[in-house]
């Protein structure tokens, strides 16, 4: 029995989701000269305090993407076609993603629009393979060639894989406790694109924390919830598990009540000792979070000090009237 008829037959309900991608082209066979170039950043920007800005600044070759647009032929050859495309003409019927929708559905929800922007963007350092972002698209083969063609810079591209759709089941999110455990099944955790959810960061949030409560669950270990206040994983697993989902989720700093606290500069103070506890962070990386907090709470002593001493505060104003500038 296929996976998704044994899961129905244990009682789970289950809904069913769409997605796409775009064509690969050969990098070899882009016209640069023709499209816009996006470098990438010259300062690196780090997502842990550990990081050091001398390895970064090492890395001297970095790949640009490049911009280009759709035009008037290609919107032509796309509305001439549209009966052809199962995720547009409605063979495949899943609920589609709101947020990066193929390009037919773009062609025809913005008519108005003369053009759509597209980046051209590297597969990797050792493939010439590169991805036509924002060109999602489920038409046939010698349509898609006719397409990029159709593109500037794009002219004598090779197609070297086409886009496509699937379609595919998810698990209704709210059968699945906060820890990612299913509600029928004990030991039976859940996560990314089966629960419901669309993106890589959304599906590396749930699989890490599904895999920490698994493990916890198989040790007999107290599992571990986020709270929407803790990190926005918190935020994207309650919505899930209360609300469900009705199409393809995506994490947004917009469902975040508490986003103005869940900021990458104070990840380390939310979430750091919770890893420790787990055995997920060493002494060695916990160490260094001792200092910043002391210090932390020093400036915090500082300011309630300062909000209760009338004194202090003229001494301050009267110091910064007479310090040069």
């Amino acid at each position: 029995m296929k996976l998704s008829g044994n899961l129905e037959k244990l009682g789970f309900e289950l809904r069913r989701f769409k997605t796409g991608t775009p064509p690969r082209v050969d990098g070899n066979t882009i016209d640069y000269g023709q499209t816009e170039e996006q470098k990438g950043d010259t300062e690196p920007n780090h997502f842990s305090f550990e990081s050091n800005d001398a390895d970064y600044l090492a890395v001297k070759d970095q790949l640009s993407c490049w911009l280009t647009y759709t035009n008037e032929m290609t919107h032509k050859l796309i509305r001439a076609n549209l009966d052809r495309a199962p995720m547009f003409s409605g063979v495949i019927e899943g609920v589609g993603p709101r947020y990066c929708p193929s390009i037919e559905d773009k062609i025809v929800r913005f008519a108005d629009k003369p053009r759509h922007q597209l980046f051209i963007e590297p597969e990797g350092r050792n493939t010439d393979e590169y991805y036509l972002q924002g060109l999602s698209t489920s038409m046939p083969e010698e349509i898609q060639q006719k397409m990029v063609h159709s593109i500037k810079g794009l002219e004598k591209a090779e197609m070297m894989r086409p886009g496509y759709a699937i379609e595919y089941d998810i698990v209704s999110p709210y059968q699945l406790r906060p820890t990612l455990e299913t509600k029928l099944i004990s030991g039976l955790y859940t996560a990314g694109q089966t629960n419901g959810t669309s993106g890589y960061e959304e599906a590396a949030g749930q699989g890490m924390l599904a895999g920490i409560n698994a493990g916890c669950h198989a040790l007999g270990k107290e599992e571990i919830v986020l709270k929407r206040s803790d990190a926005y994983i918190g935020v994207m697993v309650d919505d899930l598990v209360t609300k469900g989902t009705n199409e393809p989720y995506r994490l947004l700093t917009s469902r975040a009540e508490y986003r103005l606290i869940l900021r990458h500069d104070n990840a380390d103070l939310r979430l750091t000792e919770l890893g420790h506890k787990l055995g997920l962070i060493s002494d060695e990386r916990y160490e260094p979070l001792r200092p910043r907090r002391r210090l932390l709470k020093l400036r915090k002593d500082v300011w309630k000090n300062l909000e209760s001493n009338q004194t202090l505060q003229l001494m301050i104003f009267w110091l910064l009237r007479v310090m040069p500038r």
